[in-house]
């Protein structure tokens, strides 16, 4: 297995950057190495990546997301094994510590060089440099996203569906606590 983390102070409050991580199928629009995202269902969405001359296309799943704290995903069918999860803590009201983790399996000759050479370091550390740059440069979400909380305190087969527009302007912060529904 091969492990990435970086972490990137952004310019702006927890909830537009938390907001905008959320919202995936912005992110080749900012992050070279995403050709493509297509959100699916409210926790699946599928992904095209290139990194080099290496393109790759999975379908992922969140499996648990705390609002404003961290969202955790995997890779559930595709060319690519893999799982990653970023954190987000505010460090005052106007910065955001973003912390992106993520772990792959190599499976060909050349991604395992690639991860050898650390290009896939690379790749993960130019993402969330792309990332905190778009916020900064952009104030946040302007797309739309899909979330499913769960609450923490509520009954384990209850859950809340809500899709999103996401605009700072009427959005507002996002819920600080809950739990993302796994089914």
């Amino acid at each position: 297995m091969t492990n990435a983390q970086h972490t990137v102070t952004v310019e702006a409050p927890i909830a537009a950057v938390y907001q905008q991580w959320l919202d995936v199928e912005s992110f080749p629009q900012f992050i070279p190495l995403v050709r493509e995202v297509t959100t699916s269902a409210e926790i699946y969405s599928h992904w095209t990546i290139s990194i080099g001359r290496l393109t790759r296309s999975f379908d992922a799943e969140i499996v648990e997301q705390l609002p404003e704290e961290r969202v955790s995903w995997r890779t559930i069918t595709g060319d690519v094994t893999a799982t990653g999860e970023a954190t987000f803590s505010e460090t005052s009201e106007t910065r955001t510590a973003v912390t992106l983790s993520v772990t792959w399996e190599p499976s060909t000759p050349a991604e395992r060089a690639a991860a050898a050479l650390g290009t896939d370091d690379r790749a993960v550390k130019a993402a969330l440099r792309a990332f905190k740059s778009h916020v900064e440069t952009n104030g946040g979400p302007s797309g739309h996203s899909y979330v499913t909380l769960r609450s923490v305190d509520a009954d384990p087969d209850t859950t809340v569906s809500t899709e999103v527009d996401l605009d700072l302007d009427e959005a507002g912060p996002a819920p600080r606590r809950g739990r993302h529904a796994r089914d």
